[in-house]
Formats: structure tokens, sequence, C-alpha cells
């Protein structure tokens, strides 16, 4: 029985399938492809880590988003420069604050 899922997969996944008998086939797409399917999976990790907080989901989520960040040529030393950056401009999260609302006048 065959399982469909067009979804952008670890690199040792065909191994792995492999490795238990099964067969798989992949392929590889165009960079502007590329793109969508990381977005998807990153949606994806982020859905399984708020429903199941835990260190193992949170490096699906960090690995993915490293991927993205990667390809795009975003830096580890430019996040780390803004995450500086913003905490000395705007704070971080530190007090759990929730805005509820503002008075414009």
């Amino acid at each position: 029985m065959r399982k469909e899922y067009d979804k952008l997969i670890r690199d040792k996944i065909p191994e792995i399938i492999e490795a238990e008998g099964k067969t798989c086939q992949v392929r590889q797409v165009s960079q502007e492809e590329l793109r969508g399917y990381a977005f998807k999976k990153l949606r994806e990790e982020t859905e399984e880590f708020i429903e199941n907080p835990c260190a193992e989901e949170a490096a699906d989520l960090m690995e993915i988003l490293n991927f993205i960040c990667h390809r795009m040529g975003i830096r580890d030393h430019s996040i780390l420069a803004e995450t500086t950056a913003k905490r000395v401009s705007r704070g971080a999260f530190e007090f759990g604050f929730i805005l509820d609302w503002v008075d414009e006048e």
C-alpha cells in the first residue's frame, strides 16, 4: 500500500525507509519550489512544537528554520545581532506582558 507525502524530508530519511525494507521515491525541486516546501515544513514543525513543546520538537523547528535562513543568505551572526539589537531597543519577552489596548487620541 502506497502512502503519499509530497513534503520536504531530512536527508537520511530515504536510507532509513530502505533499511526498513520499504521502497520510496524522492526528487529534488527547483530553488523556487524548495522555498515553498520549506515554509510548509516550517508551519508543520511549528504546529508539532505547539502541540508538544519539548526539546525534540524544538530541534526540528530550529533545523528547518536554520535551513531556510541559510538558503536565504541570513547568517547566524546576523540573527544574533538582530536579537541583541531588539532586546536592547524593544526588550525581550521576560515579563510576559500582554497588550490589551492602547488609547490613541
